[in-house]
């Protein structure tokens, strides 16, 4: 599963490849509607459509088609790193699934020029978020966490706020913030980001 920087930057790569078949800033909002899961408020089976190929990645509005290239993304970057066998080739740690993430979210985070227009994005709730959860404070939230999260190249102290805001504790945050520094030093994991996304280029050409 990618971070939410690599969502918006996967998602402006393969916003490309639909080209005029998406017209609306609710496409982001989809895009990053799925992970708000993080607060246990909708299970990951109701906003990750199933059986996504590259070929079905438009929805019945824009909205969907974001929903639909989240869950297109999550599998062919959990499918790519199956392949390259990322568990024997890193550091083994609990956390290293999700500090890749969060890895791939600095290295990402300039290789997207207007995070305003997410942030402006996500200053309205869509219909579309409220027919899978409805509890419009948490959605509200996941907004606002979100808008804070991208406000600048992520950091230690940043990602040290996301993971409080998703609900681990400050310890767990910290140890975070240590796995990916030892991810970042290790060299490895920054590669294997690159070979994803020749890999997306393959997939998209």
């Amino acid at each position: 599963m990618a971070g939410e920087v690599g969502h918006v930057v996967y998602a402006a790569r393969l916003l490309t490849f639909l080209g005029d078949q998406v017209h609306d800033t609710a496409y982001w909002t989809g895009t990053l509607f799925p992970d708000i899961r993080h607060l246990g408020v909708v299970s990951r089976h109701r906003t990750h459509p199933k059986d996504v190929t590259i070929h079905t990645l438009v929805g019945e509005n824009d909205f969907h088609t974001g929903m639909r290239v989240h869950a297109w993304v999550d599998y062919t970057r959990e499918k790519f790193l199956r392949d390259v066998q990322i568990k024997e080739r890193l550091p083994w740690h609990p956390f290293v699934p999700f500090c890749l993430k969060l890895l791939e979210d600095e290295l990402l985070y300039a290789h997207f020029d207007d995070w305003n227009l997410i942030q402006r994005a996500l200053t309205q709730i869509q219909p579309e978020e409220l027919h899978y959860s409805h509890q419009v404070r948490a959605v509200k939230e996941w907004h606002v966490i979100l808008q804070r999260y991208f406000k600048h190249k992520p950091t230690a102290a940043s990602r040290f706020e996301l993971a409080q805001a998703i609900g681990l504790s400050e310890a767990m945050a910290r140890e975070i913030n240590s796995v990916v520094k030892l991810l970042h030093t290790d060299g490895r994991a920054q590669k294997l980001f690159e070979r994803f996304w020749q890999h997306l280029e393959d997939i998209l050409r």
